[in-house]
């Protein structure tokens, strides 16, 4: 009797391993489903539509009266592009007018929606346009009028995350890459 009580527990630790293994293997497997949620998209999805963002540029434009500092991002689709300090092409493109509290460059941090320049703010002056010529200034151009934009710095690499109202509808997206001087 004392084997068959041996091979009873064995069978009983080989069933209760082979549990563990799998619910391991299992909760590993949706740890990394989730992970891969947190990729960021380089699009925006505007009035019920989904557009690629391809590339970033910034502007420094200069200081403000009060001390802030002007920069300006320019996140494009593939159709758009610079030549020499003026961006060219047709596609989408999102402008947005952002003022920080240094001259040396894009600050990480959140920028509030407000009607004047100050540090880590969006200003009137900032669009979204679809389907725009560049070249022809043709095309739809709707200015923002509210929301706010995240801005993280690893590095070179840049992260925007940004929500806005134009023409009373939401804007919203992200893009991470580089940004190019113009």
């Amino acid at each position: 009797m004392l084997p068959r009580k041996k091979s009873g527990k064995m069978k009983n630790l080989f069933f209760a391993l082979i549990a563990l293994v799998s619910f391991t293997v299992f909760t590993g497997c949706n740890k990394d489903d989730d992970d891969m949620g947190d990729e960021v998209k380089n699009e925006f999805n505007y009035d019920g539509t989904t557009y690629a963002l391809t590339k970033g540029f910034l502007n420094d434009v200069g200081g403000n009266l009060n001390g802030s500092h002007d920069w300006d991002v320019f996140l494009v689709s593939s159709g758009v592009d610079k030549n020499g300090s003026a961006l060219t092409g047709t596609g989408e493109l999102i402008y947005l007018d952002l003022n920080t509290d240094t001259s040396t460059g894009l600050v990480a941090g959140t920028y509030n929606w407000a009607n004047q320049r100050d540090p880590f703010t969006i200003v009137p002056g900032s669009e979204v346009f679809i389907d725009y010529n560049l070249n022809a200034f043709t095309g739809t151009k709707v200015a923002f009028t509210a929301g706010t934009a995240d801005v993280a710095i690893d590095g070179t690499e840049t992260t925007i995350t940004f929500t806005l109202t134009a023409d009373g509808k939401t804007l919203s997206g992200e893009w991470k890459g580089t940004l190019e001087d113009i």
